[in-house]
């Protein structure tokens, strides 16, 4: 394909209207690594087709049928879309693209040295708030009686329960934080690590 009609492809492409969280259907989700002005709704088949051809788009979702869903596209300005697997005939959710290329090593030292500094950040702020309640609660329980020091000693139980879960909870916050770094690009690598 000559370099011009490259061009007033990729144009069209990236003229087509952005699509929304709201359009994906049936537990699928936009990619976690793509940016999201990629994210494509398109209605022309034809259209749609040639971009896929052309390894300008990955096919995210697509109606089958009579379905009432948006045809969503993701595009690649530098056409280097994945290769599209052979169709089985059934609609499936589709497998997130991985990011372009295995990590280098000093990606995943940074990504994994990110998420330490992070995760100390997270478990310190969580523990202070936790241990700072507990710390009242003990106090508490030792002026209060009757009805007022079983409340007191069921939040107590608790708040040493939680402090129990603390640790999947600091990973939980740990990810969300990183994932959600716009600035941090080896933040795209982040599935390929077990929480």
């Amino acid at each position: 394909m000559a370099e011009s009609d490259r061009k007033r492809l990729l144009e069209r492409a990236l003229a087509l209207p952005e699509a929304r969280e709201s359009d994906f259907f049936g537990g699928r989700t936009a990619p976690a690594d793509a940016d999201a002005s990629l994210l494509k709704i398109i209605d022309d088949t034809a259209l749609r087709t040639k971009l896929l051809d052309t390894k300008l788009a990955e096919g995210l979702q697509s109606p089958k049928g009579p379905q009432k869903i948006a045809s969503i596209v993701r595009i690649y300005p530098d056409f280097d879309a994945p290769r599209r697997g052979p169709s089985n005939g059934r609609t499936k959710a589709p497998i997130a693209s991985p990011p372009r290329g295995l990590p280098t090593v000093d990606e995943m030292e940074r990504l994994i040295g990110r998420i330490r500094e992070i995760e100390r950040d997270v478990e310190r702020e969580l523990a202070a708030q936790l241990d700072g309640r507990i710390e009242r609660l003990k106090r508490s329980v030792a002026d209060l009686e009757g009805a007022g020091l079983e409340s007191a000693v069921r939040e107590l139980a608790a708040a040493l329960e939680e402090k129990r879960a603390l640790a999947s909870q600091i990973r939980f916050e740990t990810f969300r934080r990183v994932e959600r770094d716009a600035e941090f690009a080896p933040r795209a690598f982040l599935r390929l690590l077990a929480r």
